[in-house]
């Protein structure tokens, strides 16, 4: 069984699978968990392989490989394969024949071509249409920097005779005043460390961050919390960020309140205009955030971040979590705060797609560094960098949506 069992993990593509065989879920990546579970589905030699959206909480390199070898197992294995996603984009990488479905119903199928070029149901037209492919406008106004850092390092320690990880290694780079700034790279670039270094979530090594001229690694006590009012972060999952023990009326009012924006007679008021402000109706302002559901959820804490009326927001992968209809609303629906609020924002994801649609600039970001930078137009017509040309490579369905 346990020759069995190696022959497997070496068929999936792990790496050296004798000396891994042993190891528990934890010490694996995210992709790396997903081969060991296909590993298992392909114990009992199954003629058919449901895969129940293997790829959704993987980053876009990692995901082009999953889907790589899902494919290479069913020429190989000459198996039949269901593949259940609601990202058409991710489909058109794989899918022979593509079946869409609404509220229970089969609503139209065909193969690739006819799904992508003669859509004829209003729903995939949606669908379609939802996935993000658009240039972001560039204004032409002087550039007013708002966030400047330089030579920002964020070093973990792992005990006294070892090296530290270099998760953010002399990075430098500008915010404009009322611009987004998109920062992509994949899992372990440490594209979020950047975000929560320059709200200090996690200690800096060395280096500035200048918000409006004043050194944040430098602030402390009441002069921090009075800038974390102006700066405030978006995280990727919701149900994770939010306590579920609050409802949205104290979610909403708790910075309201400890920040002096709304008094007690006042919070009321506030916190509903931050309901309507997000698309939330007010009918739910005393649910929890398990009656919620995902997208709706973000709104929640999309409302949170922006109760302190801050200037500047880091959104740490906002969308990652959510099906590319909802995900295509939550993009929307913070284009329109930005520029309701005057928002700058430093946009932080893995997909190249994703960013263009809503960056005016784009950092890329491997091992720590920064490795190219320039608008959405510039990275995907003319990359400079093998990394660059390898992340627009593993955007799903592009040949199809170019």
């Amino acid at each position: 069984a346990r020759q069995r069992a190696l022959e497997l993990l070496e068929e999936v593509g792990i790496r050296d699978p004798a000396s891994t065989i042993d190891n528990f879920p934890h010490q694996f990546s995210g992709g790396m968990r997903q081969r060991v579970m296909i590993a298992m589905a392909l114990i009992n030699e199954p003629k058919l392989l449901i895969a129940d959206e293997p790829t959704t909480a993987l980053d876009v390199t990692i995901q082009a490989q999953i889907l790589e070898l899902i494919a290479d197992l069913q020429r190989r294995r000459d198996i039949g394969v269901i593949f259940i996603s609601h990202d058409l984009a991710v489909v058109a990488d794989i899918a022979d024949q593509i079946a869409v479905m609404q509220e229970g119903r089969i609503v139209e199928a065909g193969d690739r071509e006819h799904i992508f070029q003669q859509a004829q149901h209003p729903y995939t037209r949606k669908l379609l249409a939802a996935i993000p492919s658009g240039s972001k406008h560039n204004g032409e106004s002087e550039p007013q920097p708002l966030l400047q850092v330089r030579n920002l390092c964020t070093w973990f320690g792992q005990g006294r005779h070892r090296e530290p990880v270099k998760a953010v290694n002399d990075v430098s780079f500008d915010i404009n005043r009322g611009e987004v700034l998109g920062l992509v790279g994949e899992s372990g670039s440490g594209k979020s460390t950047i975000g929560r270094s320059l709200l200090r979530l996690v200690p800096v090594t060395s280096g500035k961050v200048l918000f409006d001229g004043t050194d944040v690694t430098a602030l402390q006590g009441r002069a921090l919390k009075d800038m974390r009012r102006r700066m405030q972060i978006i995280f990727q999952d919701p149900f994770a960020s939010l306590n579920p023990r609050m409802t949205v009326y104290d979610t909403l009012a708790e910075p309201l309140l400890l920040h002096g924006i709304e008094n007690r007679k006042s919070v009321a008021q506030g916190v509903l205009k931050l309901m309507d402000d997000v698309g939330l109706a007010r009918a739910f302002v005393r649910k929890y955030p398990h009656e919620f559901s995902g997208g709706q959820r973000q709104r929640i804490a999309i409302g949170r971040a922006l109760a302190t009326r801050p200037e500047f927001v880091v959104a740490d992968e906002p969308v990652s979590a959510l099906d590319v209809t909802i995900q295509a609303q939550i993009l929307e629906l913070m284009q329109e705060l930005g520029r309701e609020y005057g928002l700058t924002m430093l946009f932080i994801t893995h997909d190249l797609a994703v960013v263009r649609h809503i960056a005016d600039r784009i950092l890329v970001l491997y091992q720590g560094e920064v490795v190219e930078q320039g608008t959405g137009q510039a990275l995907f017509e003319q990359p400079q960098r093998d990394y660059t040309r390898r992340l627009l490579q593993s955007i799903p369905g592009r040949a199809l949506l170019a």
